[in-house]
C-alpha cells in the first residue's frame, strides 16, 4: 500500500488550507505544549487542596461539603493583558471581558506566526469567533464598581460578544468581514464553517476563526447535584461506560485559513487542508430543546462529506463531540455510525476520540480545540490516545461498528489516499457542524538557497521586548530545524510590524544570526528609538567596478535598474567614467525606489556630478561627457545647459547647500566642481540635524567616521549593500529590500512579539499601580496637562492655551472621548457639556479649578 507522500493530490478549487493555529488551553499555554500533553494522555485539569480552596475565598464549609468538585480546566493566567501593547489604559482594559482580551493577543500571535500581522498587502483578512456567556459583566463588574461612573456606550463595547471580532479588526488594522459567530456550544466550529464559506465565496482572502471561554467565577470547581450536566467528580469520560457528566472550563482557539490554491502560490506553511463542512439544526425533531437528535447530526455528518468529496471509508480518525453525558454520547455515536455506514465505512476502520478527555468542555471554544487537536494528528501522523476510556457505554455497540477507541497514541497508518479525518461539534440548541480535514498536500522541493548574505530586521514596542524577541529568535535559529535565513528574512520583514525599537542583523549563515540576535538579546546593541523617519542624504563616490558587477549578477534589482534607468550611451560604453556613472546613478535609483528618498545629494568632484545628474541638472549625456574630459578621454571641456534641481545639492565647493544661481551656472561644471575640499563641512549640518547619510561608492575626500555606512570593513560588496539598509530600517527609513533578491521565500513560523502581562481584574488592585499624585494639578500644571490630553486625544500637536477645540477639530464624539480622557486623568467625571461650555484650555482650567 502506498503512503500518503506518493499519492498524487488532487487541489480542488474550494479547498481551503489551514496556514496557522494559536492556543492557550488548561495545562498548556499553546499550541505544541497542547500537543505534548495529547499524546502523554494527560488530563489537563488542576485539582485544588483544601489550602488553595480557602486562599481562593472559597467558603469553608464548601470545601468540607462532600458534593463539592475541586476540579477545574482553568487558563491561570486568563486574567493578565498587556494592555500599552494594544493602546490600552489599564482602566480601559480593566473594563474588557477578559474573553475579549485573551482573544485580542492570540489573534495578534497568530498573525505574527503566519506572518502576516505587517499587513497582508491587498488582501482581506476576515475574522470570525464566538465567546461563552459572559460571566465576568456578571460576577466582578457588576459587584465591584458603580456603573453609573461608566458611560453605557464604554460598558457595552467592552462587554457585549457583538465586539469581540470587530475589536480584533480595529486593534490589528483588519478589513476583511468581521462576524461575530455565536452558537452554543459548536460555537467555534461553525465560525470556522463560515470561515471557510467566506473565503469560497471571495469575501476575503485569509480569516481567521475560533473561540474562546473564560468562566469568571467567584472560586474553581462546583458543587454536585443530582442529575446536573457536570461530573461528579470533576473527570470527563467520553463514550466511556463511567460517563456521568462534562465539566466546563477556560480555553481559547484560533486558527488562519486561505484558499489552498493561493496558499501554494504565496508560499505560506500549509499545516492540513479543509476539503469540506457542513452546519445545520435539528430543528423540533428531538425530545426537548436541550437535547441532541440522532437525524440532525447524521444529517450533518453526511452533507459535510459529500461537500468534501470524500467516501466515508477513507475517513480513519473522528474527533466527535463527546460531551460523557448519558444522553449525548449514545445519540453521537449512533449517529456518526449512521452516516459512516451509508458511505461504505468498514467495521473498526476509524479511530475515535475527543479532547474532552483531556481538557473538558470548553464551551465556545470546544470546537476549536477538537479542531487544533485534529491538525495537530495529521501533521505528526499520530493518533493521541483517549486517557478516561476503560469500556464502551452500555448503549453503545462498539464492536462492528466503523469505529474504535484507542487508549494510547498509536502511527497513522497510510492508505490508499491521503489520511483524512472528520471533526463534529455539536450544541444546546441544536446547530451541528462537521468538517472533513486532509493532511497537507506534498509539493515539488524548492529550489537551494543561495548562500549569500541575509538582513535580519527585528523591531518591537519597547526595548524589553525587542531583547526578549531577538533571544527567542536566537533559540530559533539555533535548534537542527531551523528555518533557512532567506524566509526568516523574507518573513520579518513583509510579515511583521515595523515598531520604534528596531535592531538588525547581517548574517552570513545561522552562527552569525544566532551571534548578533543573542547580542541584540544581551543589549549589546541598544540604540534609542526612532520617533520619526530621519531626512536622507546620497553621498556620491567611486564605485569600484568590480563591486557593481558583483551586485548586478547577485542582486536582481541592480540589473534590472541598470537596464531600465540608464541611457543607453552608458550601457553600451566601456569607459571607466562610462562604467562610473551607470554604477552611481543605479545605486541611488536602487536606494530611492526601495523607500530611502533623498532631501539632498551631493559629492566631492566626480560625486559632485553624479548628484547634480541624479538631481536633474546635468543629463546623464552631460555627466558621462564631464567625466570622459576629467579622465582625459576628451579634448576640451562639454558645453553644458544645467536645469533647476529638483533635489538639493551638497557641494563641496561651497560647503554647503549649492545656491540655484549656481547650479545654473556652466562655469560650475565645468571648472568649479574640481575645485571641491570642503565636503565634511556639506555634509556636517546636516548630520547635526539628524539626517542619514547614504554613503555610494567612496568619497573623493575623507569624512568623519560616523559617515560612513556599518560594516565598511565586510568584503562583501552585497553585505556592505545590506548594512547600509539595516543601518537605515533602524533609523526609521522605511527601507524595502524585497525586491533584492531573485528568489521565492517562504513565510515561515516565528517568534511572535512579547507581552508583558499583568493581571487586571476590576475587583483586584493593580500588580504595579501608578505612584499616587502630590494632589490634583492646578494653574500652569493643570493647563500642561491639559495640553498633552488634547494632543494625543485630537492627534494634533496643542500648544495655544486660547486654541478653541471647534478650531481644531469639529467631531462631537472627538469630544466625548476628550472629557472622558480627562475626567479619567484628573479621577473626577468631566460632563461633556462643560468641555463643551470651556472649548479652550485656559477656560477649561479655571473650569475645573473652580469646581475643584
Amino acid at each position: 500500500m502506498p503512503d500518503a507522500d506518493e499519492i498524487d493530490v488532487t487541489i480542488r478549487p474550494n479547498d481551503v488550507a489551514v496556514i496557522g493555529m494559536c492556543g492557550r488551553f488548561p495545562g498548556a499555554p499553546d499550541v505544541d505544549t497542547f500537543w505534548s500533553r495529547l499524546r502523554a494522555g494527560d488530563e489537563l485539569l488542576t485539582t485544588y487542596t483544601d489550602d488553595e480552596l480557602l486562599a481562593a475565598g472559597v467558603p469553608e464549609r464548601v470545601v468540607r461539603d462532600p458534593r463539592y468538585v475541586r476540579r477545574a480546566a482553568v487558563l491561570p493566567d486568563a486574567f493578565d493583558f498587556d494592555p500599552e501593547f494594544f493602546g490600552y489604559t489599564r482602566r480601559e482594559a480593566k473594563l474588557i471581558d477578559p474573553q475579549q482580551r485573551i482573544m485580542l493577543e492570540v489573534a495578534s500571535e497568530l498573525l505574527d506566526t503566519i506572518g502576516y500581522s505587517g499587513g497582508a498587502g491587498d488582501q482581506a483578512v476576515g475574522v470570525f469567533a464566538g465567546a461563552a456567556m459572559n460571566t465576568y459583566l456578571t460576577n466582578v463588574v457588576a459587584r465591584s464598581c458603580d456603573l453609573l461612573t461608566y458611560d453605557g456606550i464604554e460598558l457595552m463595547v467592552a462587554n457585549d460578544k457583538d465586539y469581540l471580532t470587530t475589536r480584533i479588526s480595529y486593534k490589528l488594522g483588519l478589513k476583511g468581514p468581521s462576524v461575530a459567530v455565536q452558537t452554543a456550544c459548536s460555537t467555534s466550529l461553525v465560525a470556522v464553517h463560515v470561515a471557510a464559506q467566506s473565503l469560497i465565496a471571495g469575501e476575503c482572502d485569509i480569516a481567521l476563526a475560533g473561540g474562546v471561554s473564560v468562566i469568571a467565577n467567584a472560586y474553581p470547581g462546583y458543587v454536585y447535584r443530582e442529575g446536573m450536566m457536570f461530573s461528579p467528580d470533576g473527570r470527563c469520560r467520553p463514550f466511556d461506560a463511567d460517563a456521568d457528566g462534562t465539566t466546563f472550563g477556560d480555553g481559547v482557539g484560533l486558527v488562519a485559513l486561505k484558499r489552498l490554491a493561493e496558499a501554494i502560490e504565496d508560499g505560506d506553511r500549509i499545516l492540513a487542508v479543509l476539503k469540506g463542512s457542513a452546519v445545520n439544526n435539528d430543528g423540533s425533531d428531538k425530545i426537548g430543546y436541550t437535547a441532541p437528535s440522532v437525524e440532525g447530526q447524521r444529517a450533518v455528518i453526511s452533507e459535510a462529506h459529500a461537500v468534501a468529496g470524500v467516501d466515508s471509508d477513507s475517513i480513519t480518525y473522528v474527533e466527535a463531540h463527546g460531551t460523557a453525558t448519558a444522553l449525548g454520547d449514545p445519540i453521537e455515536f449512533t449517529a456518526l455510525s449512521e452516516a459512516f455506514a451509508d458511505g461504505g465505512a468498514r467495521p473498526g476502520q476509524c479511530a475515535l476520540g475527543s479532547a474532552k478527555a483531556n481538557v473538558g468542555h470548553l464551551a465556545a471554544a470546544a470546537g476549536i480545540t477538537g479542531f487544533i487537536k485534529t491538525v495537530l494528528a495529521l501533521q505528526h501522523r499520530e493518533i493521541p490516545g483517549h486517557p478516561t476510556f476503560t469500556r464502551p457505554n452500555p448503549e453503545i455497540e462498539l464492536a462492528g461498528s466503523p469505529f474504535h477507541i484507542n487508549t494510547l497514541p498509536i502511527a497513522w497508518q497510510p492508505g490508499p489516499t491521503p489520511r483524512r479525518a472528520a471533526v463534529s461539534s455539536f450544541a444546546i440548541g441544536g446547530t451541528n457542524a462537521h468538517v472533513v480535514l486532509e493532511e497537507a498536500p506534498t509539493l515539488p522541493a524548492r529550489p537551494t538557497p543561495d548562500a549569500g548574505p541575509r538582513l535580519l530586521a527585528v523591531s518591537a514596542k519597547n526595548d524589553r521586548a525587542l531583547c526578549e524577541l531577538a533571544g527567542r529568535l536566537a533559540d530559533v535559529l539555533a535548534r537542527p530545524d531551523a528555518p533557512d535565513l532567506a524566509d526568516t528574512d523574507y518573513t520579518l520583514r513583509a510579515g511583521r510590524r515595523g515598531f520604534a525599537h528596531r535592531r538588525a542583523v547581517v548574517a552570513h549563515d545561522h552562527a552569525t544570526a544566532v551571534a548578533g540576535l543573542r547580542a541584540i538579546a544581551a543589549g549589546a546593541a541598544a540604540a534609542p528609538p526612532a520617533e520619526a523617519a530621519p531626512a536622507v542624504s546620497f553621498l556620491f563616490g567611486e564605485v569600484p567596478v568590480e563591486d557593481f558587477r558583483v551586485l548586478a549578477e547577485r542582486v536582481p534589482a541592480v540589473a534590472e535598474i541598470a537596464q531600465r534607468s540608464t541611457d543607453s550611451v552608458l550601457i553600451g560604453a566601456q569607459s571607466p567614467p562610462a562604467a562610473q556613472t551607470t554604477a552611481g546613478l543605479v545605486l541611488a535609483t536602487l536606494w530611492a525606489e526601495s523607500g530611502a528618498r533623498p532631501d539632498a545629494v551631493g559629492g566631492a568632484g566626480a560625486g559632485e556630478v553624479l548628484a547634480a545628474c541624479f538631481s536633474g541638472v546635468l543629463d546623464e549625456t552631460e555627466a558621462l561627457a564631464l567625466l570622459s574630459w576629467r579622465a582625459g578621454l576628451l579634448d576640451g571641456p562639454p558645453a553644458v545647459r544645467p536645469r533647476v534641481p529638483r533635489v538639493p545639492i551638497l557641494s563641496a565647493v561651497v560647503g554647503g547647500e549649492l545656491p540655484e544661481s549656481r547650479a545654473l551656472d556652466p562655469l560650475h561644471w565645468t571648472r568649479d566642481v574640481w575645485e571641491g575640499g570642503r565636503l565634511a563641512a556639506a555634509f556636517g549640518g546636516r548630520t547635526e540635524d539628524g539626517a542619514t547619510v547614504v554613503v555610494i561608492g567612496t568619497p573623493a575626500e575623507p569624512l568623519p567616521g560616523d559617515f560612513g555606512p556599518d560594516g565598511g570593513s565586510e568584503s562583501s560588496p552585497v553585505a556592505r549593500l545590506l548594512h547600509d539598509a539595516a543601518r537605515l530600517w533602524t533609523a526609521g527609513v522605511p527601507v524595502d529590500w524585497s525586491d533584492w533578491s531573485g528568489q521565492e521565500p517562504h513565510r515561515v513560523p516565528l517568534p511572535a512579539h512579547p507581552l508583558h502581562r499583568s493581571r487586571l481584574r476590576l475587583d483586584e488592585p493593580d500588580q504595579a499601580p501608578p505612584a499616587a499624585p502630590a494632589g490634583p494639578p492646578r494653574g500652569e500644571e493643570l493647563k500642561r496637562l491639559l495640553a498633552k490630553l488634547w494632543t494625543e486625544v485630537l492627534r494634533t500637536e496643542v500648544d495655544r492655551y486660547d486654541q478653541s477645540i471647534f478650531d481644531i477639530d469639529d467631531d462631537s464624539m472627538l469630544a466625548v472621548r476628550l472629557a472622558r480622557r480627562i475626567g479619567t486623568e484628573l479621577g473626577v467625571p468631566l460632563p461633556t457639556i462643560d468641555l463643551l461650555k470651556n472649548p479652550t484650555i485656559d477656560r477649561l482650567a479655571a473650569h475645573l479649578d473652580r469646581v475643584g
